[in-house]
């Protein structure tokens, strides 16, 4: 018997690590015998952050092509972000031109494909070649439309504007002008391989680590693997003398890429919902602590990724858009697997792979911007406030987000199953009490701290910003809830919907307050961000409208009064005589 008890979850857990240590498991090199792994793993400088060529690669090529991280060769097979790198390193100097031939640069814009003389085709991507002709027509364009005022830009110009933008890059890329190599000399600052070039030749110096750099670069063109691999290594070990601590983040960075563990999360977390959801039908028991212990596993997952990039950018665990998103993620599955092993209903189970699941996603969504590991504001560059304020307010986020849910949740079960019974009406209501207490003061404490940070840093407490009152009115509308809850104004059906509403305000305060592109705090706007949280929106008014059904409607409701009407017919027909 107890071994049946724990068989299932046991297969259901190792079948989720086997997944995740088949993804870690590093690739095998190509057949052609370029290091392209090491060459991805040496540092570089870009945006001011030391980072691996292969993450500079990554998000170069993620910007162009979309948000992919890879690429298709002239014969159809994936290949990785080094590779078009070097692609376009060697372009400068090389007759193949096989750069400018690569399908990787996506044009979504039907007037720009117009524009460009190009036909729609599957995946809308294009190479260089295929609309080089038109180049004079697009800067052109580019110009005028740089001149005018953003506001009255169309939506050629900015699409005009991004692949200009694009263009920019990739001929930083190919003139070596970006990104900044390693010095040979720690003392040296950090310069662009061309500019290193030309200054150890103008002062008849030997510079190793340019000489080394340079020859890796020719090797390539030349197709010389042998010599590629040779300078590498050269190269590589000027790194780790001069830059140890670097270089060896670097290298951990190139596995966390090549891992992604927050992709992986996401698809751990929808088997989670959906081993959750057959505990409903089946044996609820041993399924249902499968799925517990399957989420345990992805939240240590997540949990080791939220450090590892802690460990990579040297900061507290929320420094941007995409970390808060990853972070408010953590903190529901976390605070929803706390509530399972309390309550063991499976309310847990499912509420934490939803929201983790979501909150994933939507971090993916910001990470096709650019690097994820770069700082949003100059301001946030203070590590104190950086693990008080910010963390704290997005503790609040998250608390609110998970009461929310949770009362998503209650509204959905008691409408559309019969489920909800009247001693898990009490428990869900006791659970969304006690997340919206912890919600309140997660939300308080860190809005005073940010009127303290925002003292120190800009002379004022408080200056009305809309993100200053966003944070306001999540811990307004906590207090509502409470008091409306403590004032015998509302009941369970109540706080269900109270907390819903304050997902809208969690929502506004977290990336609506952003869209305004007003304030200290206005960065992150995004169009696509507007549409996706009026999406949101909407998506918590209709459940806010099918929780005020009529009560009697509800089946959860209509199949409490069902069992009661049989017991008692029941005992009727028992005591008539026979």
């Amino acid at each position: 018997m107890q071994v049946n008890k724990y068989l299932l979850p046991g297969i259901v857990v190792l079948g989720g690590f086997l997944y995740l240590f088949a993804q870690a498991a590093p690739n095998s090199q190509p057949a052609n015998g370029f290091n392209l792994q090491g060459f991805g793993q040496l540092p570089v400088v870009d945006r001011g952050r030391i980072k691996p060529i292969d993450t500079f690669a990554r998000v170069s090529l993620m910007v162009m092509n979309d948000g992919f991280q890879s690429f298709k060769d002239e014969n159809g097979v994936r290949q990785p972000a080094v590779r078009w790198l070097l692609d376009v390193m060697t372009s400068r100097f090389s007759d193949k031109g096989t750069a400018e031939k690569l399908k990787v640069i996506r044009i979504e814009n039907d007037q720009l494909l117009g524009v460009l003389s190009l036909q729609p085709r599957p995946g809308l991507r294009y190479s260089i070649n295929e609309f080089s002709k038109q180049l004079p027509a697009l800067e052109e364009r580019a110009k005028a439309a740089e001149q005018k005022e953003p506001a009255k830009r169309n939506t050629l110009d900015r699409s005009v504007l991004q692949l200009a933008h694009h263009l920019q890059s990739y001929i930083e890329i190919a003139s070596l002008q970006t990104p900044l190599i390693i010095p040979a000399d720690k003392e040296l600052e950090w310069k662009p391989f061309m500019q290193a070039a030309i200054e150890a030749k103008n002062a008849n110096r030997d510079d190793p680590a340019t000489k080394a750099f340079g020859n890796m670069i020719l090797a390539y063109e030349r197709n010389e693997p042998s010599n590629f691999n040779k300078s590498l290594d050269e190269y590589r070990s000027i790194i780790d003398k001069s830059l140890p601590a670097e270089a060896s983040i670097s290298k951990f960075e190139v596995f966390f890429n090549h891992f992604s563990p927050f992709y992986h999360c996401i698809v751990l977390y929808i088997f989670v919902f959906l081993i959750a959801a057959m505990a409903w039908a089946f044996r609820p028991e041993s399924i249902n602590r499968s799925a517990f212990w399957l989420c345990t596993l992805t939240l240590i997952v997540h949990t080791w990724a939220l450090l590892a990039r802690m460990y990579i950018q040297g900061r507290p665990p929320v420094t941007n858009l995409y970390s808060s998103a990853v972070f408010i993620g953590w903190g529901c599955v976390l605070g929803c697997v706390i509530l399972e092993a309390i309550y063991k209903n499976g309310v847990g189970n499912i509420v934490g792979s939803v929201t983790g699941a979501l909150t994933l996603l939507i971090a993916q969504h910001l990470g096709g911007e650019g690097d994820t590991l770069e700082m949003m504001q100059a301001v946030l560059d203070t590590n104190f406030w950086l693990a008080t304020h910010v963390t704290c307010i997005t503790l609040g986020y998250t608390t609110s987000f998970v009461a929310g849910f949770l009362g998503i949740f209650y509204v959905l079960r008691g409408v559309f199953t019969p489920t909800l019974s009247a001693e898990s009406d009490k428990s869900l209501t006791q659970m969304t009490y006690g997340i919206i207490c912890f919600a309140m003061l997660f939300s308080f404490i860190g809005t005073v701290l940010g009127g303290i940070w925002a003292d120190q840093s800009w002379g004022r407490f408080w200056g009305w910003d809309p993100k200053e009152n966003g944070a306001l009115l999540i811990v307004i509308w906590n207090a509502v809830i409470l008091h409306a809850r403590w004032g015998g104004m509302v009941k369970n059906r109540g706080i269900a919907l109270l907390s819903i509403i304050g997902n809208m305000v969690t929502g506004w305060s977290w990336f609506g307050t952003n869209q305004l592109g007003v304030g200290l705090h206005a960065y992150g706007f995004n169009d696509q961000l507007a549409r996706g949280l009026t999406m949101f929106w909407i998506s918590q008014i209709v459940v806010l409208a099918i929780g005020l059904f009529p009560k009697e409607k509800w089946w959860s409701v209509k199949a409490r009064k069902q069992p009661v009407a049989g017991i008692a017919s029941g005992l009727k027909t028992k005591h008539q005589p026979a």
